[in-house]
């Protein structure tokens, strides 16, 4: 296949966590090969710093949750996916509300008052904590957020930093010891939802619309093949994550979409308005790019 088209190379921002596997699985297994695509990888700590250097033209492509993106569009900053990533669904255990394991703080409504530490302020991740804690009894308002990069949270957390974070795989299990996790930290948001996705902007993709395809149609196949190989893909992702193979045997493994879904998207932009991170509605069709 790749055999008859030109190689290009292409830049793609990511973060290192499991959510983000299938770029890694689609590098290993010679999918990014086989669509004529030479793909360089550089991990990066959150995704207002991805979006950042993708609108910049640093990078090509970029990994976002759905949140940032639709913040993004709303700022008249032209983003659009091109390929799903990780979904939420009620058996993902991959993004929990996670504290010490001497902390006092067991529910929800313990938290009243708190520090919570996250990834990115006014995104995904402060919104699927705040519906978290007023489903679970609650009251969002009383906390106050602050930016830890994900591979510092359990420290954060632990030390005593802050009350609690919200933690993400491969980190929550690397720091199963010494933490208590208390909740899933994306079902107040809806059952089902895609949490992130790639992107790219508007202007790249019309001046690319192959590579966009090519690129969609390797994470697709990726997406796939990871969804039903467990064992073979945590091998992969071990290779980046430098874990313990016997403690990341125990980890909660992510789960991904192959196809762009408006319906998959709208319950986090509902949330984003309704919590303020968003200034006005937004379709999730919108943000998703329709191949010639």
């Amino acid at each position: 296949m790749a055999g008859a088209q030109t190689v290009q190379v292409l830049n793609v921002g990511t973060i290192p966590l499991d959510a983000n596997g299938p770029l890694y699985y689609a590098q290993q297994l010679g999918y990014f090969k086989d669509v004529g695509l030479d793909v360089h990888i550089t991990p990066m700590n959150s995704g207002p710093t991805v979006a950042a250097a993708v609108v910049s033209g640093a990078l090509d492509i970029g990994v976002a949750n759905v949140a940032t993106i639709a913040q993004a569009h709303n700022r008249g900053l032209p983003f659009t996916f091109i390929a799903p990533g990780a979904l939420a669904t009620p058996a993902s255990m991959t993004n929990v509300i996670m504290v010490a394991k001497d902390s006092p703080i067991r529910t929800a409504a313990d938290l009243n008052g708190k520090t919570i530490a996250i990834n990115g302020l006014k995104d995904l991740q402060q919104i699927s904590v705040q519906s978290w804690i007023d489903k679970h009894g609650g009251d969002s308002k009383t906390i106050k957020f602050v930016e830890v990069p994900v591979s510092q949270m359990a420290a954060a957390v632990v030390t005593h930093r802050v009350d609690a974070a919200k933690g993400d795989e491969p980190f929550i299990t690397e720091a199963k010891a010494d933490i208590r996790v208390i909740g899933n930290a994306e079902d107040g948001i809806a059952p089902r939802f895609m949490i992130i996705g790639w992107f790219s902007t508007e202007q790249w993709i019309k001046d690319h619309p192959d590579l966009a395809a090519r690129f969609a149609a390797a994470i697709a196949r990726a997406s796939l093949w990871a969804n039903t190989h467990d064992r073979e893909s945590l091998a992969i992702f071990l290779q980046t994550a430098k874990l313990d193979p016997q403690t990341a045997a125990s980890m909660a493994r992510s789960r991904f979409g192959a196809s762009l879904d408006p319906a998959m998207m709208q319950p986090v932009l509902d949330t984003a308005l309704k919590y303020g991170v968003l200034d006005r509605p937004i379709a999730a069709s919108d943000l998703i790019w329709r191949k010639p």
